[in-house]
């Protein structure tokens, strides 16, 4: 029998393999949450009377694409999110107008201004428009499945010349929003694009089947932890003496403790974790630790410091 050839193989694999899902629609979530974080946004400039006409979302866009869709006059600014994907925001010289009069003037008036080039001061009156947008719309998408845009972006600085957005921006896929807008009670139309850098979204993995453990192995492990020597202390007592002290001791001085002492010994692991509590006792003509029938779960509170120690004539007395 002949082995098939690699063409083959391949082809068979290729007929057996599981196929990618299909990208989730996120036209709809997009547009709606677009539409809602502008009217929030509009909210609460007095007079503005903002309203929406058509809300569109164009997915995974090119930058050329991309950088087409913004308003030909008008703020251009950069946004970016957290991790420094960058993005832009193009609002149109009819809305930066508007912003600008119903902040100056507490109207949009009925004739439309013809453009003219943003100003540091239009910049400034148009930034809170442009927060809270940014900021409802991540609220309103927050829980959209399959979003392949960052969850937050803010207002990064305005750009200027716009041949120069191609080299801040990296070349790569752009999800676009673009929204159309009218003013209550005037004639004149205006309109903002948000462009988002699109972001991998981690596919989810199908839950592990989790299998009991292997009895043998279980109880083989059980017995090499058995086997394994723990260092052990038995703690007499401490103490905690002023350097002058410690440093002054000698052989033959006394540091004195307690009859109750001994029978606060601690055995304690290798990390000072104190293990049981018992009282000095003998075995066998050697010194031992007898511990309680029902070793305290908590340590007691420590014991009061000592005397300190005895002085030199102690020395002689010993």
């Amino acid at each position: 029998m002949t082995a098939p050839r690699p063409g083959a193989l391949r082809r068979k694999i290729a007929a057996h393999a599981r196929p990618a899902p299909p990208r989730p629609d996120l036209s709809a979530g997009a547009v709606r949450g677009f539409g809602r974080a502008l009217r929030h946004a509009a909210a609460p400039f007095d007079g503005l009377g903002l309203t929406l006409g058509d809300v569109g979302f164009t997915p995974d866009a090119d930058l050329d694409g991309a950088l087409a869709a913004l308003p030909p006059q008008g703020l251009v600014a950069a946004v970016e999110d957290a991790a420094g994907r960058r993005g832009l925001i193009g609002l149109s010289a009819g809305l930066v107008d508007a912003l600008v009069e119903v902040q100056t003037t507490g109207r949009v008036e009925a004739a439309e201004l013809p453009p003219r080039p943003v100003t540091r001061i239009d910049e400034a009156l148009a930034r809170d428009f442009v927060d809270l947008a940014l900021a409802s719309f991540a609220a309103e998408t927050q829980g959209l499945p399959g979003r392949d845009w960052p969850d937050r972006v803010t207002y990064g600085s305005r750009i200027r010349d716009r041949g120069q957005v191609s080299l801040l921006l990296p070349e790569g896929r752009y999800g676009v929003l673009s929204a159309a807008l009218g003013f209550a009670g005037v004639a004149r139309r205006a309109g903002v694009v948000l462009v988002l850098p699109t972001v991998a979204v981690a596919a989810a993995a199908a839950p592990a089947e989790v299998r009991p453990p292997d009895p043998a192995w279980v109880a083989a492990r059980a017995r090499l932890l058995d086997d394994l020597c723990l260092p052990l202390d038995a703690v007499l007592l401490r103490v905690r003496r002023p350097l002058g002290e410690v440093q002054a001791l000698a052989v033959g001085d006394l540091v004195p403790f307690r009859a109750a002492d001994l029978a606060e010994v601690a055995l304690e692991d290798a990390a000072g974790r104190v293990l049981a509590r018992g009282r000095l006792g003998q075995v066998g003509g050697h010194r031992a630790l007898r511990l309680p029938a029902a070793p305290a779960a908590a340590a007691p509170a420590p014991a009061a410091d000592p005397a300190p120690p005895a002085p030199a004539a102690a020395r002689a007395a010993g």
